[in-house]
């Protein structure tokens, strides 16, 4: 009984250390995008990227393109962080933004939205 309890706290003990290990599969995984909204038209040229945390990832990839990711003309931006937000400064235009969930072990899908920096009246 005791050489029982002994492997089944060791097995135990794998289980736990491993599981910090294990990085999920995200292929078919996406997030929610929160802000800004799909098709917005706005004058501020500051715009605050915002989406929901994955359980399974670590970090995030953001791209930027105009007018869309179809027909680029320009990358914007094309980074990787941590956080769930990011705030970039971009210049009156048509955009598309898409983030992916990513971990050690794979990369999930992109969500993407339209975005029209407006110029500003000045």
């Amino acid at each position: 009984m005791k050489r029982f309890l002994a492997v089944f706290l060791l097995f135990s003990g794998c289980i736990v250390a491993c599981s910090e290990f294990i990085e999920y599969p995200l292929e078919k995984k996406s997030v929610n995008l929160i802000a800004p909204m799909d098709s917005v038209k706005t004058q501020d040229e500051v715009v605050s990227f915002y989406w929901e945390r994955h359980e399974d990832a670590d970090k995030y990839r953001l791209q930027v393109a105009t007018p869309n990711f179809e027909a680029v003309q320009k990358i914007v931006i094309d980074t990787v962080t941590t956080m769930d937000h990011l705030n970039l400064t971009v210049k009156p235009g048509d955009y598309t933004w898409r983030v992916r969930p990513q971990n050690a072990g794979s990369v999930g899908l992109f969500t993407s939205r339209q975005l029209t920096i407006l110029p500003s009246l000045k």
